[in-house]
C-alpha cells in the first residue's frame, strides 16, 4: 500500500511544517448569528496516527492523489458527459482533496488540485454556467446539483489554499442561479429543476449560505430565503413543516435520504447564519427520528436510498448507500458543533469505525455503493456507475475536523486515537494534546496536555455509552471527574503540563435481534460491530451452515486474539472466537459444536469473501429488546 509521509514535526508545542507555514483559513465577511459550541478544527492542526490515521492516509494517497484529472473533467470538456449526474464528481473531489491537503500539505496533491481548478474554470460558460448539460437540456435534472458541489469544492479550495482567483467562478455560478430561479415573475421554479420533489436542486442551499458568509453579498442570502419558501410551496418537499409537525423523515417528500440530509445540512448552515430556531428544531427532530427508528447497528440508515417505516431495516436490499452514510456524518458533525452534545460524537464514532470504514477498501483504492449487513462488499474504483466513489473520500477527509476540538471551557476529546493536535483556546492560549492508545483494540488512553503558557482550562473527555465503567488518573492520583452533557470534565488550575490516564471498559456485548432480525443475534466489542467472514472458515463450510450455540453471552465464550495475515489491516486488528453450531443438513441430521471466528465489520469482506453481521440463534424466533447490555 502506498502512503504519504506527513511532513510535519513537533518542535516544543508548535506545529512546524517544513514545506508550508501552518495555514490560516480565509475568514468569512459575515459573522454567523449563532456561534458554535464546539469549534470546527482545521485538518492541519491534527495528526492521527492510529487506525483512523492509517485509513486517512490511504484515502489521500491511493484515492484522492491517484484520481484521473481528465476523467473528473470529461463531462465538462465534452458535454453532456457519460451520465446525467457526471458533473458532481469534480466538486466532491475538490472538497475532499482540499481537506486532505490541509491535513498533509502534500505538494503533489496540491499541484493536482491547482490543475483541476484551473481546468474547471476554463469550462465555465460565458453566462456563468458550470454544469455538464447542453443548453437545451438545462435545469431539468442534475445540473443545479453539480453547481452545488462545484461551489462546495471551490470554496473549500479557496478557504484552505488562500487562492482567491477562483472566487469569481463561484460568484458567476451563484449569480446565474439567482438570475434563473426565484418566485419573481419570469424566473424558474427551482423545485422543478431536479429530482426527488425538488430536494436535489434545493440542496444548493448549503454552499449558497457559505458563499453569502464568505462574500457578504446579500442577494445570496435572499436566494437562500427563497429556497426555504420553495420547500413549503404546494409542489415542494415541505421539509421543515413536516419535521416540525410529524417529526418523521419518511414522511418528507419521497423519503430520499441522501438529498434530504443534504438539504438538512443546508438548513443547519442557515440556522447558524440567521438564528432561525425552527430550522434547528426541525433538524433535531430528524436526528431523533433516525436514531430511534431508522438506524442500522453499524450507524448508517436507509435502503434503496430511501427512509422507510419504523424499524423497517432489512439486512440486504441495497442497504446503507455510502452517500447517505457520509451526509449523515456531516449532519452529526454540524449538530455536534452547534450544540456541543456528546450524543452526536457518539454517532460519529459508531458510523466511522463501522459503516464508513466498512465501505472503504482498507487500502483506500475503492468504495462500496451499498454495504449491507451481509453479503459481499461491492468495491469499485471507476467513477462510472455510482456517486458514492466521490462521497466516501469526503467522509474520511472530514474526520480530523471533529476528532479533537475546543469549546469555551477548553479542550474536547470526541474520538479516541493515537494522535497529536495543536488547539487554540478561546483565550488565545495554544495547547498541544497528545493521545497514546491502541484504541479500539483496548480502552486504555494516555492524554498529555502541554499549553504554550500556564493557564486554567477544562478538559472534556467523551464518556462512551458502550463503556459501563472508567478509571481516570491525573498524574498518578485517582480523580473523580464531573460528568456533563456526555463528557467527563476535568478543570485544570494553572499547571504547566498535565497527563491523564483513562481506561474505558471494553467488553463483548450480545445484541439480540427483534423486528426483521428476530431469532438472530450480533456482537459488539466496545464500539465495533463484529461480523462472521467466509474467509475465516474451512473451505468446506459456508456461513449459512452456522448458528450460535445460545443466547447467553457468558456461555458463548467470546474471546479475542490478534488477527491473522489477510485480516491484519491495522496494528491492533483482532479476531474473536465464539461458540457455534453447524446446523443439520440433508447429508447429516446432527448438530455439530464448533467455533466461529468474527472480525470488525470494517475489516469483513475485504478480500471479496462473504460476511454476515446477524447470526441465527438456536431454537427459532427471539422476540425481545433490540439491544442487550447496550
Amino acid at each position: 500500500m502506498k502512503h504519504f509521509v506527513r511532513n510535519t514535526i513537533l518542535l516544543g508545542w508548535v506545529f512546524v511544517n517544513s514545506a508550508h507555514a501552518q495555514a490560516v483559513p480565509l475568514p468569512e465577511k459575515f459573522i454567523p448569528v449563532i456561534q458554535d459550541k464546539q469549534k470546527f478544527q482545521e485538518p492541519a492542526n491534527i495528526h492521527l496516527s492510529g487506525w483512523l490515521g492509517t485509513r486517512i492516509d490511504a484515502n489521500e494517497a491511493n484515492r484522492l492523489a491517484a484520481m484521473d484529472v481528465d476523467r473528473l473533467l470529461e463531462g465538462y470538456r465534452h458535454r453532456p458527459g457519460r451520465q446525467a449526474w457526471d458533473g458532481e464528481h469534480v466538486g466532491k473531489w475538490l472538497h475532499a482533496a482540499s481537506l486532505a491537503w490541509d491535513y498533509s500539505k502534500d505538494p503533489a496533491l496540491r499541484a493536482k488540485m491547482d490543475r483541476v481548478v484551473h481546468e474547471l474554470q476554463k469550462c465555465q460558460l460565458e453566462d456563468g454556467y458550470l454544469g455538464t448539460y447542453l443548453e437545451k437540456d438545462r435545469w431539468k435534472e442534475w445540473d443545479v446539483w453539480a453547481h452545488k458541489y462545484n461551489l462546495l469544492g471551490l470554496l473549500s479550495y479557496i478557504r484552505y489554499t488562500g487562492e482567491t482567483n477562483s472566487l469569481i467562478t463561484c460568484t458567476r455560478m451563484a449569480n446565474l442561479l439567482c438570475d434563473t430561479f426565484g418566485d419573481e415573475p419570469g424566473k424558474k421554479d427551482i423545485i422543478l429543476a431536479g429530482h426527488h420533489i425538488g430536494m436535489a436542486p434545493t440542496s444548493v442551499l448549503e454552499p449558497m449560505v457559505l458563499l453569502y458568509r464568505f462574500t457578504g453579498e446579500k442577494r445570496y442570502l435572499h436566494f437562500c430565503e427563497y429556497i426555504l419558501r420553495a420547500w413549503e410551496k404546494p409542489n415542494g418537499p415541505k421539509i421543515i413543516s413536516t419535521m416540525l409537525a410529524e417529526k418523521r423523515v419518511d414522511k418528507v417528500a419521497n423519503g430520499k435520504a441522501y438529498e434530504m440530509l443534504s438539504c438538512l445540512n443546508g438548513a443547519l448552515e442557515m440556522y447558524r447564519t440567521t438564528g432561525e430556531s425552527r430550522l434547528l428544531e426541525a433538524c433535531q427532530n430528524a436526528w431523533q427520528d433516525i436514531v430511534k427508528n431508522r438506524l442500522y447497528l453499524t450507524g448508517t440508515s436507509s435502503y434503496h436510498e430511501v427512509f422507510h417505516d419504523d424499524f423497517d431495516l432489512p439486512n440486504v436490499n441495497n442497504v446503507g448507500e455510502t452517500c447517505v452514510t457520509v451526509t449523515w456524518l456531516q449532519f452529526n458533525t454540524q449538530l455536534l458543533r452547534l450544540t456541543g452534545e456528546a450524543k452526536y460524537a457518539e454517532q460519529l464514532e459508531r458510523l466511522v469505525l463501522n459503516q464508513l470504514f466498512g465501505a472503504q477498501k482498507c487500502d483506500g483504492t475503492a468504495w462500496g455503493y451499498y454495504v449491507q449487513m451481509e453479503g459481499k462488499k461491492p468495491y469499485s474504483s471507476a467513477l462510472d456507475g455510482h456517486c458514492c466513489l466521490s462521497s466516501g473520500p469526503r467522509g474520511v477527509a472530514l474526520i480530523p475536523t471533529f476528532a479533537v476540538s475546543t469549546d469555551d471551557q477548553g479542550v474536547v476529546i470526541n474520538i479516541f486515537e493515537n494522535s497529536t493536535s495543536i488547539l487554540q483556546l478561546s483565550d488565545g492560549n495554544r495547547v498541544q494534546v497528545t493521545m497514546e492508545t491502541d484504541f479500539p483494540a483496548s480502552g486504555k488512553i494516555h492524554i498529555a496536555l502541554k499549553p504554550e503558557r500556564p493557564g486554567s482550562f477544562g478538559l472534556r473527555i467523551r464518556a462512551p455509552n458502550w463503556s459501563h465503567s472508567s478509571n481516570i488518573h491525573v498524574k498518578g492520583r485517582g480523580t473523580k471527574l464531573q460528568k456533563s452533557s456526555g463528557y467527563l470534565v476535568l478543570q485544570r488550575e494553572g499547571a504547566k503540563d498535565d497527563s491523564i490516564d483513562v481506561e474505558f471498559e471494553m467488553k463483548p456485548e450480545l445484541v439480540l435481534g427483534d423486528h426483521k432480525n428476530g431469532g438472530k443475534a450480533a456482537f459488539r466489542f466496545g464500539p465495533l460491530v463484529l461480523a462472521a467472514d467466509q474467509g475465516l472458515l474451512e473451505k468446506s463450510n459456508h456461513l449459512n451452515q452456522f448458528s450460535l450455540a445460545g443466547a447467553d453471552l457468558s456461555a458463548l465464550s467470546l474471546q479475542s486474539a490478534p488477527a491473522p495475515e489477510g485480516f491484519r489491516t491495522w496494528k491492533g486488528a483482532k479476531v474473536f472466537t465464539v461458540k457455534a453450531s453447524i446446523m443439520p443438513t440433508a447429508a447429516s441430521s446432527k448438530t455439530l459444536p464448533t467455533v466461529l471466528r468474527l472480525v470488525p465489520f470494517a475489516d469483513a469482506g475485504q478480500s471479496g469473501s462473504a460476511y454476515k453481521v446477524w447470526l441465527p440463534l438456536p431454537g427459532g424466533h427471539f422476540s425481545g429488546n433490540l439491544l442487550v447490555n447496550a
